[in-house]
């Protein structure tokens, strides 16, 4: 039995109180610790919430990266978005802007996430970003590889935009590799195909393939194509774009891009004044976005407009040397345009200058490249191995919040078991009380019906010894009567002795006979009785029950001689129980009354002293008899 003290219950209650501290304080402290590695910028907090959304984040691609950054950072900190999502958005913020190799990290997660990988459009959208990538790094053997699987997964769903997405990059590679009618085709062919679809990214992708298609027909000279060509773009741009968020100043570049190339292509084809017409309205947009002052190159060559053309990149020069960013592909073209102009005026001193600065600037240009990716890829892996360690600690953190959350469901589930256990011993215990206080009152109303037994046993007995000696008395006074009669009376002659009638007596026994003698049946009722009670007597009296070998047959040494026949229906009729029964429930009231006597006796002692040598027979005895253990009966005493 479980006994709990007010100390005990307390010291329950402080470890379930420390848990449930722990629970809460602890992966509280390991989750912070976990975001010890993450950066906070302060400015997140100037960013509203409505602004916090991946539609924001490519509206501010171009016109303000650090803040479309910003809302990117904190999308992820938020969790706004599914894991696939946040990458791909984040993925697409460095596509736009030339940070390949960061984009291709978060595109290649994107892929690995188990929603892109069991969705075919999912799947199929984050392998076109990865060609897209692959071709901007120039790796053509990963870019191959990934059309080839984007071509097979296109035509097994029968989805056309992406189809069209796989040939026009099929029709690049063509190109590359000299074959480029077919690789026009290919191009054309892709590019129709998603005019007619209705792809949510329709808009942009055909804004890529027209300007490509545009750059390699001027390339070559396809004049008639590239004002077809152009003409499509030009519906791309000016047009409505759909559901497609819009790139803030996006529509404005394209337009100015779009002005160039119709003063280049017109020209070629001698619309002279169509192209002089565009030309000007490139000038009146020549101060915004002048980066892209080199898409008007050619028509001032072809015009011959050298003044012109060292005007304009002169001024391009000192602005980008005033600003220290000389060692750029934009400079080479500025420098290119410079020689060449000089060269065609004659200048050839001046010439040879801007193309010694040229191989300069390009050698410096290629070792900043390397260096750069050399830095942007080991950035890249310090990035991923702080994810990584990140990752770890938020792994560790949920699993150490997951294992104190099933340790105190464990100690709750311990201290329900004990407030039950205790409830339950509680009424055990107090059942026991009650059985117990029943046993004592059995045992001592058991006393006193026996010395009951006993007071009237002897009062039977000396009642049978009173009505012996009176029966011997009256017996001694009728023969004394009878005596006095023959005396008293004279004699007789012998005829009238015979005739006379007998004299009738009264019999002195008949005055303590009842009025009604009993029949045989009762008369062997009571001599039953009385032998039981006899041996009822003895055995309890004389303690004879407390040798572990008494029987039947040692009754004879007390002079009580009976067959096992006239014991047995003898035992069941008066005391209900077969004769060993009936000694074992003596020992039993015996041993109940040592256990709360002798309470230093030990239960194997108790058991050979009543008579039951044998403990687990005494145990199983006991309990049968009182519904209580030994030690639990001494206990609740």
């Amino acid at each position: 039995m479980i006994k709990l003290k007010l100390k005990d219950v307390l010291c329950v209650k402080g470890i379930v109180l420390a848990f449930l501290t722990l629970l809460i304080v602890y992966p509280q402290n390991a989750l912070a610790a976990s975001e010890e590695g993450k950066s906070y910028n302060s400015e997140y907090l100037n960013l509203s919430d409505s602004l916090l959304t991946d539609d924001y984040v490519y509206e501010y691609t171009f016109s303000d990266f650090n803040k479309a950054e910003r809302i990117m950072q904190e999308l992820r900190k938020r969790k706004s978005l599914p894991d696939y999502k946040l990458d791909a958005t984040e993925g697409d913020l460095y596509f736009n802007t030339g940070h390949y190799y960061r984009a291709l990290k978060f595109y290649k997660r994107a892929l690995e996430n188990d929603s892109v990988r069991l969705d075919d459009n999912r799947l199929m959208e984050q392998i076109h970003r990865l060609i897209s990538c692959y071709d901007c790094l120039h790796n053509e053997t990963k870019k191959a590889q990934y059309v080839d699987m984007l071509m097979k997964k296109a035509e097994q769903c029968g989805n056309e935009e992406m189809q069209s997405v796989a040939l026009f990059n099929m029709g690049k590679m063509l190109y590359y590799q000299g074959n480029k009618d077919k690789g026009y085709d290919y191009m054309q062919h892709a590019a129709d195909l998603m005019e007619q679809t209705d792809y949510k990214y329709k808009y942009d992708n055909l804004r890529y393939n027209y300007n490509t298609l545009l750059t390699f027909q001027e390339l070559d000279r396809r004049n008639e194509d590239a004002l077809r060509t152009l003409e499509a773009l030009q519906k791309v741009v000016t047009g409505k774009t759909g559901n497609e968020t819009p790139m803030e100043g996006l529509g404005e570049k394209e337009k100015k891009a779009m002005y160039a190339h119709y003063a280049v292509i017109l020209n070629r084809l001698d619309r002279t004044r169509e192209a002089e017409d565009y030309y000007k309205r490139f000038i009146s947009t020549a101060r915004e976005y002048d980066r892209d002052n080199y898409l008007i190159m050619p028509y001032l060559f072809d015009r011959r407009m050298y003044d012109r053309l060292i005007s304009m990149n002169s001024a391009r020069e000192k602005i980008l040397a005033a600003q220290g960013d000389t060692v750029t592909y934009h400079m080479t073209t500025i420098k290119k345009s410079l020689g060449r102009a000089y060269e065609e005026k004659g200048d050839y001193r001046t010439a040879a200058r801007y193309f010694r600065e040229l191989a300069v600037l390009r050698d410096s240009i290629k070792n900043r490249e390397q260096k750069s990716s050399a830095l942007e890829l080991a950035t890249l892996y310090e990035t991923h191995e702080k994810d990584l360690l990140l990752q770890k600690q938020d792994a560790d953190a949920r699993t150490l919040y997951i294992c104190l959350w099933a340790v105190a469901c464990i100690v709750l589930l311990l201290v329900i078991l004990l407030s039950l256990t205790i409830r339950y011993n509680r009424k055990i215990r107090l059942k026991n009380n009650v059985l117990v206080g029943n046993i004592k009152e059995q045992l001592q109303y058991k006393d006193k019906l026996y010395q009951k037994q006993d007071e009237n046993l002897a009062l039977l007995e000396e009642q049978k010894q009173l009505k012996e000696k009176l029966e011997t008395a009256l017996q001694s006074r009728y023969a004394l009567e009878q005596q006095l009669a023959s005396l008293s009376q004279p004699p007789q002659p012998e005829e009238t002795r015979d005739s006379a009638q007998p004299i009738a007596m009264e019999d002195p026994a008949a005055e303590i006979e009842p009025e009604k003698k009993p029949g045989n049946g009762n008369l062997r009722n009571e001599a039953d009785k009385a032998l039981f009670e006899r041996i009822d007597q003895l055995i309890r009296n004389e303690r004879l029950y407390l040798d572990p070998d008494f029987s039947r047959e040692k009754l004879a040494d007390h002079q009580i001689y009976i067959s096992r026949n006239k014991l047995t229906p003898l035992m069941k009729q008066y005391a209900d129980a077969s004769f060993p029964t009936y000694l074992n429930n003596l020992r039993l009231d015996y041993a109940a009354r040592l256990l709360l006597e002798n309470p230093h006796y030990n239960v194997a002692t108790i058991a050979k002293e009543c008579g039951i040598p044998a403990s687990t027979t005494f145990y199983t005895l006991f309990v049968k008899k009182f519904k209580v253990t030994p030690a639990n009966f001494r206990f609740l005493n």
